[in-house]
This record gives structure tokens, C-alpha cells and sequence, in this order.
């Protein structure tokens, strides 16, 4: 199982990479600097598609990265696992939360 969380950890960092340069460039367009894709596109991508795929995507490298580093140094068990579920559950609910809320 650590074998397939370490591999799994890396896949999803190699997806983070091209993920970040394409919010980078959304980002600038929505500021006029990049004119090769739309901006009404580079405005729903940006603020809604990226977003999403961008916080689930870090939020699991991050909490795996957290359950590989503690099983580094011995600190196992499902209460463990189970508090770090909840963690990213929260974590990416209240983001999504006050990040798509209107008004």
C-alpha cells in the first residue's frame, strides 16, 4: 500500500505541474497579457474548472504527502487515516464553499 501511495503521491504531482502553468496562464489573460485563448474561456477556466481540479489535486498530494511522512516515522493507525480523510473533506468543502458562494 505505501508503494502505490508513493507512486500515486508522484502522479498526481506530475498532473500539479502543467495544472499550475495553466492557471498561471488563464491568470495573466484574465489581465490582458495573453491573447492566443479568450478571455470569457480564460475567465471560466481559471475561476471555476482549474479551481476545482488545482485544490482536490494539492489538497490529496498534501494530506498523502502527510500519511507517508508520519508512517516515516512510525506514527500509524486508522484514527490517523480517518482524521486526515476528514481533514481534506473540510478542507476542499469550505474552500469550494467561499470560493463559489454569490454575494
Amino acid at each position: 500500500m505505501n508503494k502505490f501511495l508513493i507512486k500515486f503521491n508522484r502522479t498526481i504531482s506530475y498532473i500539479l505541474i502543467p495544472l499550475f502553468i495553466t492557471i498561471l496562464i488563464t491568470g495573466y489573460r484574465s489581465t490582458g497579457h495573453f491573447t492566443f485563448i479568450g478571455r470569457a474561456a480564460a475567465n471560466t477556466l481559471h475561476i471555476v474548472w482549474l479551481n476545482i481540479a488545482f485544490l482536490i489535486l494539492f489538497t490529496s498530494h498534501s494530506l498523502i504527502g502527510i500519511k507517508l511522512a508520519m508512517i516515516r516515522n512510525k506514527v500509524k493507525g486508522r484514527f490517523l487515516d480517518a482524521l486526515l480523510i476528514i481533514i481534506g473533506i473540510l478542507f476542499v468543502a469550505g474552500f469550494s464553499y467561499f470560493a463559489f458562494r454569490s454575494g
